[in-house]
């Protein structure tokens, strides 16, 4: 009986994570990132918050590429996005020697939330992939809370 009350929790959460995506107008697949970040590296809400933290890094980071990719590419072409990527990784390498900042997956799951969103640079796009994020770690810390509630009842 556990198990199924498991399952229930997670469909539970799993359409409240819908439910909100689709209220507010969010990308639900940005939500569902950030519960798999959630519970690929850690299930606690202080690794929670590094690894959030690390990927607002990684959309800042393609942000930045983005901008720079297109001006270099007025000057060198078809180089200029992969010169800008060049340095960008760089930079991440460096920055992941820092004690907090060190989980590489992290800024690459900012990268690809990004680049996959389509979005224009603009203040407005950040703010909706924050507003996406945030709730995302908020409900698999909700289901885990949960999950382990009914597996403590056994």
């Amino acid at each position: 009986m556990t198990n199924l009350k498991q399952a229930l929790s997670l469909g539970c959460t799993g359409a409240l994570a819908i439910f909100i995506a689709f209220y507010f107008a969010l990308p639900p697949w940005v939500l569902f990132i950030a519960w798999v970040s959630y519970h690929l590296f850690g299930t606690n809400l202080k690794t929670a918050f590094t690894i959030l933290i690390q990927q607002l890094f990684g959309i800042l980071i393609a942000m930045l590429i983005q901008y720079t990719g297109a001006w270099l590419s007025a000057f060198i072409g078809a180089f200029g996005f992969p010169l800008a990527v060049f340095i960008a990784m760089i930079g991440v390498f460096y920055i992941s020697k820092l004690k907090r900042l060190n989980t590489i997956p992290a800024y690459f799951l900012g990268l690809i939330t990004w680049f996959s969103s389509g979005f224009e640079i603009a203040v407005q796009s950040l703010f909706i992939l924050i507003l996406s994020l945030v709730p995302g770690y908020c409900i698999a810390a909700l289901d885990t809370f949960l999950h382990n509630k009914l597996a403590a009842k056994k």
